[in-house]
């Protein structure tokens, strides 16, 4: 999250988040290469979320491309989790 900022909604996990009003500024790939995630786990993280802010998808038709187009993993799961589960909505996306 960039200093500074008002959190009105959800940040899903493994992304970056800035400006105002907030809204999702990419993956957080060098945190996850820290943290030891592979290069095919980030991608698969990459892919989700370019389903769900990069495909012009409203949320729920990207949770359905997701489940149907990127295979299963606990990190998919954890992000679609997420999203179902949210009590505030996400954050937008950057052109939103």
């Amino acid at each position: 999250l960039a200093g500074g900022s008002l959190v009105r909604k959800n940040v899903p996990p493994y992304v970056k988040a800035a400006r105002e009003p907030l809204s999702f500024a990419g993956v957080n790939t060098i945190g996850l290469r820290r943290r030891g995630f592979d290069n095919n786990t980030i991608q698969q993280i990459e892919d989700v979320y370019r389903m769900i802010y990069v495909h012009n998808n409203n949320i729920s038709q990207a949770l359905k491309a997701a489940d149907a187009e990127i295979p299963n993993s606990e990190h998919k799961s954890k992000i679609l989790d997420f999203i179902r589960s949210s009590d505030k909505g996400i954050i937008r996306g950057p052109l939103q």
